[in-house]
């Protein structure tokens, strides 16, 4: 996916290097939670980690706001 989207790094669910531990722990999140809202693993280029956040947390151009391509969408 190419898709850029601005998210706060603090808003971030979970981040790891290993894009495997972020994909097990979206499915984990995914079954425990009420609200069925979409989640996105991007990649930080700076550091290589990945990143899993819910689409809901996006947000607009802001100081704290950080752009990041999509890999992956649960």
């Amino acid at each position: 996916m190419n898709e850029d989207i601005l998210f706060n790094p603090g808003n971030a669910i979970a981040s790891d290097v290993n894009p495997n531990d972020i994909i097990r722990t979206a499915q984990i999140t995914a079954d425990k939670r009420q609200q069925k809202d979409t989640l996105v693993m991007v990649k930080d280029k700076e550091n290589n980690e990945h990143l899993l956040f819910e689409v809901s947390d996006q947000v607009g151009d802001s100081e704290k706001a950080r752009a990041y391509k999509i890999e992956r969408k649960f």
